[in-house]
């Protein structure tokens, strides 16, 4: 788990006040929650550090407002969901007897081929 202070020491250009606005827009997940108490008491898990660079790239070097932020970070959160659907699909077909896996295989070649 990440402190705050740890947060904002790991991204220079990071401040309270991004890190403020971004968890009340819901783009960052503080364990415990908003509910937590003061901002001080925060901590974060590995990935909500990699999305605070990935937002303030996002905010500060590329210079995309706040609802372009945020779409791109949904949008992004979509696409992680969509291959972790894919990866279970892949592995549910991989359990299938071979003419289950050779019957997909034919469909998805044929249906490729539109």
């Amino acid at each position: 788990m990440t402190t705050l202070d740890e947060l904002l020491s790991l991204h220079n250009r990071l401040t309270v006040m991004h890190v403020e606005r971004w968890v009340a827009r819901g783009l960052l997940r503080p364990a415990g929650g908003t509910d937590a108490g003061s901002a001080d008491a925060w901590t974060f898990e590995q990935i909500d550090v990699a999305r605070a660079r990935l937002l303030s790239e996002l905010a500060d070097d590329i210079g995309f407002d706040e609802d372009t932020v945020e779409m791109v970070i949904r949008l992004v959160d979509q696409v992680h969901t969509l291959r972790g659907q894919l990866h279970l699909l892949a592995r549910a077909i991989a359990e299938q007897p071979p003419a289950a896996r050779e019957a997909i295989a034919a469909t998805l070649k044929r249906l490729g081929a539109r």
